[in-house]
């Protein structure tokens, strides 16, 4: 049942999420200006080092952009030695995308730490208990967010 405090509740954490990812986004691009990189770019390179590194097609799925796009990023990231590309040693025909995070680690860790730092210091103001229900309500607002990227994406075919 829907209460007036309820609704008003979740507003607000709608309201907050869009400042937090629009918060999130901005951030991105100040770290891939310093760096001299695309915005893009540096969140795919984020997804290879959250998820491992992994094939150009699956970042073409990850992200939504073309194959022919994907490309040209990691030749991007390749030339600036963010990534390397390896053939898969059980198919040689699959090439991996793997991130240098020495490199990455050296040149653009030093610009994002200061995020890490400060939201580790704002997760002391709150329990493990209540830690773990925030931890879950962001885990299941991912996978919604992303069954709502491949929706707008099929809406879009």
């Amino acid at each position: 049942m829907s209460t007036p405090k309820r609704k008003q509740l979740t507003q607000e954490l709608n309201k907050q999420i869009r400042f937090l990812t629009g918060t999130s986004v901005i951030f991105s691009k100040v770290i891939a200006d310093k760096v001299g990189q695309h915005s893009t770019d540096l969140e795919c390179l984020d997804f290879l080092l959250l998820g491992g590194p992994c094939t150009a097609g699956k970042l073409s799925e990850l992200t939504g952009l073309t194959t022919g796009a994907v490309t040209a990023m990691i030749d991007r990231l390749e030339k600036a030695g963010y990534v390397r590309r390896k053939r898969d040693k059980n198919d040689r025909r699959k090439v991996i995308v793997v991130p240098n995070e020495i490199k990455i680690d050296s040149e653009i860790v030093p610009f994002s730490k200061s995020m890490g730092v400060a939201l580790e210091t704002l997760s002391k103001e709150f329990s493990e208990d209540e830690l773990e229900i925030i931890l879950r309500f962001l885990t299941k607002a991912n996978s919604a967010g992303n069954k709502e990227i491949s929706k707008l994406r099929k809406k879009a075919e």
